[in-house]
């Protein structure tokens, strides 16, 4: 016949009311593969007709490919679809077996409510294997959620239709498997529920607190396995809430599959939410910290990197190994990573943070440096106002400016205990930044003055030249000038008086002093005043 002929015919049988068309097609069906085959494979899927339907569920397993394959391409709600929940629900478990593989094989996840409920009522091999079905069709519809989430229009293309009535009647069929798992512990059932659970589906939630329900040890090792958006979800989920599970929040920790990992920490989010950061409090470490496993972590994308970082800083992991991956994703291609792991080096304590800051300090990017920068003096790293010196001529001005605000905010006490590691030629620029920041460097200059040891006299002389603080310290200078028995500090508070801002008290002291019987204090003492008449500034031209 030819092929016109053959379309023609099968066109007339598939319009045609009469039952006998039905068998014309099924004769047409058990014959060889080709054109006439795959022509009465969509003409019975397309009539209106139960016994049609039927006689494709019996025969599906025996099709050609190709005539198999004409199911996929069936217009959308075709007739057959429409009736294979009915049929699922009234057969025979063997014909709703068949029938369950028909909508696997048609992607018709309007029939999973109907494979599970079969699946539920049926036993030994068929309830496996309707349950198999089951669980391919939950993964169909999941698949068909993501595109319906991540849909972005195009010229002239309608949004699909809205899956979420499918999803809840698939649910509640679901949440049914559940309840009944002590007679009839579907596995598939389960992974199913779990690939379309919305993180806060009741049934589920039940199940997982409850240690009495059957399926609650089942659960937690699906959950523990499942790469599902859905699983995944609950875990993050469980991250964020203080009263979940401590069993859940532990399956949680202990992800650490790459696949599985970097959708949690997707779920979770990044920055990680103020819950989530309270809830770490009660998590003793992640699997992914451990050394044979951390390198995970290198292999995440940036914002899941970034998410790691925050939780591992949050828990009360060892600070040791925390470290570590702070280290690891410094090497970050990301730089929001690379600058979440310089931050997070805030958590540690300074006998662990060195050795990271080391690493920060000297990375390649600037704002990690800048930030490396702001924890030096905090984590008490070796050398720090060295180094924060060092950095005031860095290339990047946001590491001077770090650099230059770390300095301000150094106290007086600490210029004063770290004054020799100090370059000479930086003193006098950390000191004058500490004599501005620091209001209590000038009392405390003022009352080290008049300290019992002439040692602690001068190395007041010498800090307040350093800190810029001679003029407001001048009253206290022109005191020592006038009646410290130590000529040295005599000589030097005589120098440091010729720059200040002249008062009847530093120029009568200075007079008094230039008649002293030491002529290296005489001659000082007529410096500063002539300086102070000239207006020359300290450090400025000598005589």
């Amino acid at each position: 016949m030819a092929a016109t002929g053959i379309e023609l015919t099968l066109r007339t049988l598939l319009r045609s009311p009469h039952p006998q068309a039905t068998d014309l097609l099924v004769i047409a069906l058990e014959g060889p593969a080709g054109a006439l085959q795959v022509g009465a494979v969509r003409a019975l899927a397309l009539r209106d007709d139960a016994a049609g339907h039927r006689q494709i569920v019996d025969r599906h397993a025996a099709l050609a490919p190709e005539s198999a394959a004409a199911l996929r391409d069936l217009p959308a709600h075709s007739p057959l679809a429409r009736g294979l929940p009915a049929l699922i629900r009234q057969a025979m478990p063997k014909v709703a077996r068949r029938a369950g593989e028909v909508a696997v094989a048609m992607a018709e996840v309007e029939a999973l409510p109907a494979v599970v409920e079969a699946a539920v009522d049926a036993a030994g091999e068929y309830a496996s294997a309707l349950a198999a079905d089951g669980l391919r069709l939950a993964r169909l519809l999941d698949a068909r959620i993501e595109a319906y989430d991540r849909w972005t229009p195009e010229a002239g293309e309608r949004r699909p239709p809205d899956p979420v009535f499918l999803r809840r009647e698939a649910l509640n069929s679901l949440a049914l498997a559940l309840e009944r798992y002590a007679r009839q512990p579907l596995g598939d059932l389960l992974h199913a529920l779990l690939v379309l659970t919305p993180p806060d589906e009741p049934a589920l939630m039940q199940a997982l607190r409850d240690a009495r329900h059957p399926a609650h040890t089942a659960l937690h090792v699906a959950l523990r396995t499942s790469k599902s958006r859905g699983a995944i979800g609950v875990l993050a989920a469980v991250l964020a809430d203080l009263r979940a599970p401590q069993s859940v929040v532990d399956i949680a920790t202990q992800r650490c599959d790459r696949e599985g990992l970097q959708l949690l920490l997707e779920r979770v989010g990044a920055p990680v939410g103020l819950r989530v950061r309270e809830n770490c409090a009660r998590i003793e470490t992640f699997a992914w910290l451990e050394p044979d496993r951390v390198a995970v972590i290198a292999d995440l994308s940036g914002p899941a990197q970034v998410a790691a970082v925050q939780l591992a800083a949050a828990s009360k992991a060892s600070r040791r190994l925390v470290a570590r991956v702070l280290t690891l994703v410094l090497a970050s291609s990301d730089a929001a990573a690379r600058l979440a792991a310089c931050r997070a080096i805030e958590t540690l304590p300074s006998a662990v943070a060195g050795e990271v800051l080391a690493g920060a300090l000297g990375s390649s990017d600037s704002e990690v440096v800048a930030a490396a920068a702001r924890l030096l003096r905090a984590k008490s790293y070796p050398g720090s106002t060295g180094l924060l010196v060092a950095l005031l001529d860095h290339a990047a001005p946001v590491v001077r400016d770090a650099a230059g605000r770390s300095l301000r905010e150094l106290s007086f006490a600490a210029f004063r205990d770290t004054l020799d590691e100090l370059p000479p030629d930086a003193r006098a620029e950390v000191g004058r930044l500490v004599g501005k920041a620091d209001t209590m460097a000038a009392p405390t200059l003022r009352a080290e003055l008049g300290a019992a040891a002439v040692s602690r006299r001068l190395r007041a002389i010498e800090l307040i030249e350093l800190t810029g603080l001679a003029d407001t310290l001048a009253d206290a200078l022109a005191a020592s000038l006038s009646v410290d028995r130590d000529l040295g500090l005599r000589t030097e508070a005589a120098r440091l008086l010729g720059g200040v801002s002249p008062t009847d008290a530093v120029i009568t002291a200075l007079v008094e002093a230039s008649t002293a019987r030491s002529s290296a204090l005489r001659e000082m003492a007529s410096a500063s005043l002539e300086r102070l008449a000239a207006g020359v500034p300290l450090g400025g031209p000598r005589e």
